[in-house]
């Protein structure tokens, strides 16, 4: 039988971490949600599968907005049309409260509604009979393992497959079902199709289990996105491959500007970097830059870059000049001389406060007069002009004491 498995759609999710998105960039935004959803329901059509599985977390609160939940059931009854049948558990965001759902599921659906765990059997078009076993959060979170719940492989069902929302014990998670893959691969089950995990992860082949991740990332950590799993499974063998689905991919690129002699060559370099590739009308790209090699750009370079203005400019000419599906929502520096230190800027109170510390200021001041006057140490720190002079009259006095003492020696 062939399966289309996903889990943790996070619909009504916003898409985090932008700062002034063009109107264009924010209306794709709004709909890229939804067309995650036809994109599912158009490879399951296309592949002609048995069964379609959501594992958890299609929602990303349990209160659904309304308008979600009607796209949601519309492109589904497509799937019932088409005689797929689908089968849903509910996750630790989108805990099944059956009061908050203002339409009736369509009758090729089949929801797991509680905490107990329980099998749901139907028949493939072939007329193979499949076991589902599975659970569904009624809270934001389960405490116990519902692994030890599950029974072993069903003798009478041609396949057996398990659906699990949750995390293993050995990272620390306690309050999403924790569970051992061992435990797991002794219930003789010939698939688990899993939920929970948004980075997608083929856990073991033998039996299949399979994270297949979030679908579509909504934020910049979430750029490792495969799309949509398809399972063909056999008795005692299974295989997955991987369907893409994202509306917004997340990118981000390093450029080096070593070649830049000038502000505006560093300009021309970046704005050809940005401009520079095919548009993907079906895509909406979310760029964030890193930069490095930008030291001997000087001041006004750093300051630009840290006033923002570098970024405005940058996404100004991008919507002037492209195909209005790339978005540069973040400019990185990194300085990696010096072992990538990152300059830090010594604040007068935290000198203030360090010359308390010492015993005897002037021991401080000369220790500071010894710092400010090693290249390595200023290329990383700058020091307040005051307290630099106030370092430099230290030493000068030091110096002229000293010059006091020998000429009392001799």
């Amino acid at each position: 039988m062939k399966v289309l498995h996903t889990a943790d759609l996070h619909l009504d999710r916003s898409f985090e971490g932008l700062k002034n998105s063009p109107k264009q960039i924010v209306e794709k935004l709004q709909q890229a949600n939804q067309k995650v959803v036809t994109a599912i329901v158009d490879i399951a059509l296309k592949n002609q599968v048995d069964v379609v599985i959501f594992a958890g977390d299609t929602f990303h609160q349990s209160r659904t907005s309304i308008k979600t939940q009607a796209y949601f059931i519309d492109e589904t009854k497509r799937l019932d049309q088409a005689g797929i049948p689908v089968i849903m558990t509910f996750g630790n965001h989108d805990y099944y409260l059956a009061e908050r759902y203002w339409f009736d599921f369509p009758e090729n659906m089949f929801l797991f509604q509680k905490e107990q765990v329980e099998t749901h059997y139907f028949m493939t078009k072939n007329q193979e009979k499949v076991a589902v076993t599975g659970f569904s959060y009624e809270h934001p979170w389960i405490n116990e393992d519902k692994l030890s719940d599950f029974p072993t492989k069903d003798q009478a069902a041609d396949l057996h497959i398990g659906i699990y929302h949750g995390d293993t014990t050995n990272n620390g998670q306690q309050n999403y079902a924790p569970f051992s893959f061992s435990q797991m691969k002794n219930k003789g089950y010939d698939y688990w199709a899993l939920g929970h995990i948004h980075q997608p992860q083929v856990v073991s082949a033998s039996p299949l289990i399979v994270y297949p991740g979030t679908p579509q990332g909504h934020t910049k950590k979430e750029r490792t996105v495969q799309g949509v799993a398809i399972v063909s499974i056999e008795s005692g063998h299974a295989t997955v491959r991987f369907e893409p689905v994202a509306q917004i991919n997340w990118q981000v690129e390093k450029y080096s500007l070593r070649q830049a002699l000038s502000l505006q060559e560093a300009l021309t370099i970046l704005t050809g970097h940005l401009l520079d590739g095919e548009a993907n009308e079906r895509q909406v790209v979310l760029k964030e830059i890193q930069l490095t090699d930008t030291q001997h750009l000087g001041e006004e370079f750093r300051l630009s870059y840290e006033n923002g203005e570098l970024l405005q400019y940058l996404q100004t000419t991008i919507l002037q000049q492209s195909n209005q599906s790339l978005f540069l929502f973040q400019v990185e520096v990194l300085n990696d001389s010096l072992d990538k230190k990152v300059m830090i800027t010594a604040a007068p109170e935290l000198l203030n406060q360090l010359e308390k510390n010492y015993l005897q200021s002037d021991i401080f001041l000369n220790t500071l007069q010894e710092l400010v006057q090693n290249p390595l140490f200023s290329s990383v720190v700058q020091i307040n002009e005051e307290w630099r002079e106030r370092s430099v009259e230290q030493a000068d006095q030091k110096i002229k004491e000293d010059f006091v003492i020998q000429e009392d020696q001799s």
